[in-house]
């Protein structure tokens, strides 16, 4: 039997798709740097959305991991009881099942 989750699987895909709509060189950059820190590409958002997070913000700043998890956490259409970093990741971890 399949350890397949769907929520995990649909949060890389939207992870995927807004890294391919802010263009190649932030994809590139966001999937090697997780490759030579986790050994993973971006599917490591759904072992661990922080360190997903953690990884953007090292990269591009708080601002734009905030901004990237917002609209993560609204494309997925997820409930959170805020804006605030913690209740979004708080949410995706839900989802995924966390």
């Amino acid at each position: 039997m399949s350890d397949f989750r769907v929520g995990s699987a649909m949060v890389t895909a939207t992870a995927r798709e807004i890294l391919h709509r802010l263009g190649r060189p932030f994809e590139a950059t966001i999937n090697a740097y997780l490759e030579s820190k986790y050994g993973k590409g971006v599917e490591i958002i759904e072992e661990d959305p922080r360190k997903f997070y953690n990884a953007l913000k090292e990269l591009f700043g708080e601002f734009a991991a905030k901004i990237f998890i917002y609209n993560l956490v609204v494309e997925l259409h997820l409930s959170a009881n805020s804006t605030d970093i913690e209740d979004m990741l708080s949410a995706l971890e839900e989802y995924i099942g966390g």
